[in-house]
């Protein structure tokens, strides 16, 4: 008789910690204070319990925005090129361009309460340096990755340039200036990033 595996229920202290993140995350997500308080009372435990686990008010932060960080970098893949030519060719980079930023758009408009938050602590003078705006949507790395697929007669300075140029079409800004300041709806905005990003990337692929 073949024996059943028998699943490991999480210890107490698993339970709780897990718990303590979800409602960081939680308070997040609505717009409510980041506290230790907070936390607590929405996860139902003790503020003494609560502190064993986050010692100060920037603890809850960081427990509530790890999750948002790992989710852009996990569901979120570069768009893979049609044929194995593509991703260096002059056709097809703007394109990949194109179709990386429209997800990385989408993505931010789902979690735009959340980035909106992160963005108004990100400028808070108390928090200016424990909330970095660079790393919110792993930015950074999806236009390094994107650069590297551009011919190499594009010279250094045009690479950097673009990077520089790319970095509003990401994450809180590209919500921020599209929707605030541009006036236009989800749909408008995510296609004119879109074209940005085309545009852009043909430009620097063209002049060099």
């Amino acid at each position: 008789m073949t024996s059943q595996p028998k699943h490991s229920r999480p210890s107490p202290t698993e339970r709780t910690r897990r718990l303590l993140s979800e409602a960081a995350r939680e308070l997040l997500r609505t717009g409510a204070p980041l506290t230790v308080q907070s936390a607590a009372e929405l996860a139902g435990v003790s503020r003494a319990t609560a502190y064993r686990y986050l010692p100060n008010n920037d603890a809850v932060l960081m427990h509530a925005t790890m999750p948002l960080v790992e989710d852009a970098g996990q569901r979120l893949q570069p768009p893979e090129p049609d044929t194995p030519d593509d991703d260096t060719s002059p056709t097809g980079l703007p394109e990949q361009a194109s179709t990386l930023v429209r997800r990385m758009g989408v993505w931010a408009f789902d979690h735009e309460h959340e980035l909106r938050t992160l963005l108004r602590l990100s400028l808070a003078p108390e928090r200016a340096n424990r909330v970095p705006r660079r790393g919110q949507t792993n930015r950074d790395v999806w236009i390094s990755e994107l650069l590297e697929g551009l011919p190499a007669h594009v010279s250094q300075a045009a690479r950097e340039r673009l990077a520089v140029a790319l970095v509003p079409l990401f994450g809180a800004d590209a919500v921020v200036w599209s929707t605030d300041i541009a006036h236009v709806d989800q749909e408008t905005a995510l296609d004119v990033m879109a074209w940005i990003a085309a545009t852009l990337v043909q430009a620097t692929i063209d002049e060099a």
